[in-house]
């Protein structure tokens, strides 16, 4: 597939020319021509699944719970609520625009009482339709309909890329807290391993065997234990209080439906799911955001025409058709009457440099949206190139991880048990259990690193976004 020197104007879906009076040729984006790469800058991912899936994502990976509190955070959450609003918005401006296009038709009714030269005092009352066509000679209100359009594409990208980010963010957060239960209970067998050394150092003190400043350690580990539990069990907390307040649920029943369980879903069910296989044209079409930059880089250009087009003479057209009925003297009379015109031209002499500022502001606007979207392609490519990097430096770290923390197990056991029968100090020991605890600590850390990289690569992606399929409505309760 060609990419080389790909135009912006070209992009992903097609982007279709302007109209006539759309941007000239020295406001097109030969000066934010950006080039895409034919291949990824980055090393592959050693599962391919199935992209086409990523909207099933979440219910895939082994955690009952996530996709319920995604919905709920969704639902409360006032960046898709006004993102939804915004969609309702561009499409009532988009159903106005396109009314515009089409001859006007009203319901007209008065009713007066007077004296004339040729008719006696009377009162005299009509009804009918009054008729009225603003005629699109320069196309304006065809690039106003193309714009609200594009502004309505863009609208309903906005949208689903906020519950992208907040489903995301949910994820983010839920998975962070059961990350925190987990070290949480790392750092729960630490404190109840320094307690039985204390415990036991303590005894053999007061039997005369041990020296008062090794029971002395001891006890100092294990108080040391006890701070790192309570600091740790108040992350937790706060960790959970953002949840609650994230996703609007009574605190008690969420508490009890989440439970304490603190086990992470596997890195690698993600990694069966998401795949980059696609070259970077494909992936980041995507993405919400790339359409979005899109329709609005559209939207600008179809404003450069409307702003042009009302530099021209507009034409308009009325009429009417009317039932009358005049009383007088006790008498009535009915008659209908009806107009064609006037055809008024109307040309703007005097005023015109607010019409020509308006036609240069439009332009910059326009200019802006163009380098806007170059930067939004870049970036794109840029963020998934990094979560790749990413994951496969993880997968090694996993690995060697793994191995960390099951030599250190086997050297603190060892270590335990030679001190137990007197073979090693409590310095040694003490040693073995620091090294154990930084071991299972990092193994966590990383868990949770691997799956915030996994995330990131689901937002880079676009969430499942597809702008080729025909979008999804917004409905109430949404």
């Amino acid at each position: 597939m060609e990419m080389k020197h790909l135009l912006i104007l070209a992009m992903a879906s097609g982007l279709t020319a302007c109209a006539g009076m759309g941007p000239p040729a020295e406001h097109t984006v030969h000066s934010v021509e950006t080039t895409l790469p034919k291949v990824w800058y980055a090393p592959p991912l050693p599962h391919q699944g199935q992209t086409a899936s990523m909207t099933d994502w979440w219910a895939r990976l082994g955690d009952a719970q996530l996709p319920a509190l995604i919905a709920d955070a969704q639902r409360g959450s006032a960046s898709i609520m006004t993102a939804r609003a915004q969609v309702f918005a561009a499409r009532a401006a988009l159903a106005g625009a396109d009314s515009a296009t089409l001859p006007q038709v009203a319901l007209e009714a008065g009713a007066y009482r007077g004296v004339s030269a040729s008719a006696p005092l009377g009162t005299g009352m009509n009804a009918g339709l009054q008729a009225s066509w603003a005629l699109d000679v320069w196309g304006q209100n065809a690039s106003s309909v193309r714009q609200a359009s594009a502004q309505a594409a863009a609208a309903q990208a906005g949208w689903h890329e906020a519950r992208v980010l907040m489903a995301a963010e949910t994820a983010r957060l839920y998975l962070g807290w059961r990350s925190c239960l987990a070290q949480k209970a790392v750092i729960d067998s630490d404190r109840a391993s320094r307690s039985v050394t204390a415990q036991s150092a303590a005894d053999t003190e007061r039997a005369g065997l041990l020296a008062p400043a090794t029971a002395a350690l001891a006890r100092a580990g294990q108080a040391d234990a006890e701070s790192r539990l309570a600091q740790q069990n108040r992350q937790c907390e706060q960790q959970f209080k953002g949840i609650v307040a994230l996703v609007g649920a009574d605190e008690p029943r969420l508490r009890e439906r989440l439970g304490t369980a603190t086990a992470l879903p596997d890195p690698a069910v993600a990694g069966s799911v998401l795949s980059v296989a696609a070259v970077p044209l494909e992936v980041i079409r995507q993405r919400p955001d790339v359409a979005r930059a899109q329709q609005e880089l559209v939207a600008a250009a179809e404003g450069v025409g409307v702003a042009r087009a009302a530099l021209w003479p507009s034409l308009s057209l009325t009429g009417n058709l009317l039932r009358n009925r005049f009383t007088t003297g006790g008498e009535s009379t009915t008659f209908n009457t009806w107009s064609a015109g006037p055809l008024t031209l109307n040309l703007p002499l005097i005023g015109r440099a607010g019409l020509n500022a308006s036609s240069e502001a439009a332009s910059a606007r326009y200019e802006a949206a163009a380098l806007g979207y170059a930067n939004v392609l870049r970036r794109a490519i840029a963020e998934v190139e990094q979560s790749l990097v990413a994951l496969v430096a993880l997968r090694t770290q996993l690995a060697t991880s793994q191995q960390a923390v099951a030599g250190y197990t086997r050297s603190f056991e060892a270590t335990e048990a030679r001190y137990r029968v007197g073979l090693a100090n409590l310095n040694e020991l003490e040693e073995a259990r620091r090294l154990k605890l930084n071991a299972d600590s990092g193994a966590v850390a990383l868990q949770l690193d691997h799956l915030n990289t996994w995330i990131a690569l689901y937002v880079a992606l676009g969430g499942g976004f597809d702008p080729q399929i025909a979008p999804e409505p917004v409905r109430k309760d949404s």
